[in-house]
């Protein structure tokens, strides 16, 4: 008998954008940004103070509504900074402006920014995971997927949410949790165990015996899904319990039967109290690490590609070392294809890691 509780998961949608914002980008990477004193400046920070819009004579900064005029053209920008003219690549920015991606992240404890990287990052993405165009591919396992494509780095340092990250945890101090690898979900066969319901590190035991994280103390992490396909329901976009980060525990045994007695693939709990998240390829979810969420089913015929990333306090054990990944990175051609900004963030995320790593 079919059951009815089976991928009921409540859909919540995000559809691409209509306009979105730009940045404004210095050769070095940083960015364009009007200070507190009205003053332009340049900054690494992806806050309100670094998001434009054009006008006819110039760009607008859209925080506060102050216009600069400049020489436009199709791609960039030249802007008087002080005594001197500074030209900018105008880059596709997000949607919302950041602090208002902020007010939803705390409130809800996590949100997506819809279609926030580029097309040519996704198809480098695509590329690395072996998904859409080129599922045809074989992966490359043997070369660290951070130096197997500049998209893998510009999706790492993307600057947006590396500051909502950052501010909801509340501190600059961060590492990666594992390497980050765009990977993809094959098409589910309805025999092969599947990936049940849990929170992330370090909200469950971890490497090394590292405790387990009060669920009511201080955030000690956040979870970075970019979707590297488009996400939806059918091809296995990652099903949440959303607010579960609220959850005064892990999620229930009978979320998750074959971990509590039942067969071994019996299929984890999809029912209508689940949430699943779908955005189109491009789009970046952000989570409170403590959320209920696990893989979805793809149904379709085709791998759906994604890079996980957790990003986590410095007391957090990580899940793997990055540092290794980190040397590679550097003697890689694809470190000297990234901006200094780019490089800086990357080196720090992979390298910045405690010591019992």
């Amino acid at each position: 008998m079919e059951n009815h509780e089976e991928f009921q998961e409540r859909v919540v949608r995000h559809e691409r954008p209509t306009h979105h914002y730009l940045f404004l980008i210095a050769p070095d990477g940083t960015m364009l940004a009007l200070d507190d004193e009205g003053t332009l400046t340049l900054s690494d920070e992806g806050d309100d103070r670094v998001i434009w819009d054009r006008t006819p004579g110039g760009v607008r900064h859209v925080a506060t509504g102050t216009e600069v005029a400049g020489d436009v053209d199709a791609d960039g920008c030249t802007v008087r900074m002080g005594s001197e003219d500074v030209a900018l690549k105008m880059a596709h920015g997000p949607e919302k402006v950041p602090s208002a991606y902020l007010e939803h992240l705390k409130r809800e404890g996590w949100v997506c920014l819809t279609c926030l990287l580029t097309p040519e990052i996704v198809d480098g993405l695509q590329r690395v995971a072996c998904t859409d165009d080129y599922e045809h591919l074989a992966p490359d396992i043997d070369t660290p997927r951070v130096c197997q494509h500049s998209a893998v780095g510009q999706a790492i340092s993307e600057p947006v949410s590396l500051w909502l990250i950052r501010q909801y945890i509340g501190t600059r101090d961060l590492h990666l949790g594992h390497p980050p690898n765009p990977t993809s979900l094959p098409p589910y066969d309805g025999k092969r165990r599947v990936q049940g319901w849990h929170a992330d590190i370090p909200y469950i035991p971890s490497v090394g015996g590292h405790p387990v994280a009060d669920r009511d103390g201080p955030v000690k992490a956040v979870q970075r899904n970019v979707c590297v396909s488009d996400f939806t329901k059918q091809n296995g976009a990652t099903a949440y319990k959303l607010g579960s980060h609220r959850a005064e525990t892990n999620p229930p045994p009978e979320w998750n039967p074959a971990r509590h007695g039942a067969d071994p693939a019996t299929r984890p709990y999809s029912g209508p109290d689940a949430d699943v998240v779908e955005a189109p390829a491009g789009s970046i979810v952000l989570y409170d690490a403590r959320t209920w969420h696990r893989a979805g089913f793809n149904r379709t015929k085709h791998k759906r590609g994604a890079m996980l990333m957790s990003f986590q306090a410095a007391d957090v054990i990580p899940k793997r070392d990055t540092r290794p990944a980190c040397k590679r990175f550097h003697e890689s051609a694809v470190y000297e294809e990234l901006d200094r900004r780019e490089q800086r963030e990357i080196t720090e995320l992979l390298m910045n890691q405690p010591d019992a790593a």
